[in-house]
């Protein structure tokens, strides 16, 4: 018997690599390749949104966090009976990241300025606490990190109308010579930068 000589298979390759609409080894997985491509995008930029979210949270709670540091820094056991007490409290008071301005006022005075914020919510009427800012033996219950202490109402509007804050208020006792008085304490906080 006489055997035949094999055909190659490389003859069926070349003909069809000259063929049209062959696009080689890889040409032909595109359309499987383009879900895979899809679903990454997609993957990503879920994975990139959920840490720009978790960001902004975790300086939002950080930001909070500081307000309350600061306030019960100052606060103390909510009895001022000295300057030098209140003053202690804010010369030995840091907080990185942030600056804070801070001050007491009379509680009928804080009312008066909420009920004002709530007639004029697009107005910075915070600002007004530099005009009633409390005092002890003379000197004002007030002080700031990032501006002048004690700060004016051009200042807390500055702040107040361009940087994000957060303000925070809690009632202390404040004894002067001839009675107890109430008096709110206001912090307002914003990073540094």
């Amino acid at each position: 018997m006489l055997m035949g000589v094999k055909k190659s298979k490389n003859k069926k390759f070349l003909s069809r690599a000259n063929a049209r609409g062959y696009l080689g080894p890889i040409g032909d997985d595109i359309p499987s390749l383009i879900p895979i491509i899809v679903g990454l995008i997609t993957f990503f930029s879920a994975f990139t949104f959920t840490l720009n979210e978790y960001n902004q949270r975790s300086q939002s709670f950080s930001a909070d966090r500081d307000t309350l540091i600061i306030a019960n820094a100052l606060k103390g056991d909510s009895y001022l009976s000295t300057f030098e007490e209140f003053d202690n409290a804010c010369q030995g008071l840091r907080v990185r990241g942030s600056n804070y301005a801070s001050a007491v006022v009379e509680s009928t005075q804080w009312n008066a300025i909420l009920k004002d914020a709530q007639q004029n919510p697009n107005s910075p009427q915070l600002a007004f606490i530099a005009d009633h800012v409390f005092s002890i033996e003379g000197k004002p219950l007030a002080c700031a990190i990032g501006i002048s202490s004690p700060f004016s109402r051009e200042e807390l509007e500055d702040i107040l109308t361009n940087r994000q804050y957060v303000v925070l208020s809690f009632p202390v006792a404040l004894d002067i010579p001839t009675a107890v008085v109430p008096g709110t304490l206001i912090v307002i906080t914003w990073r540094a930068g």
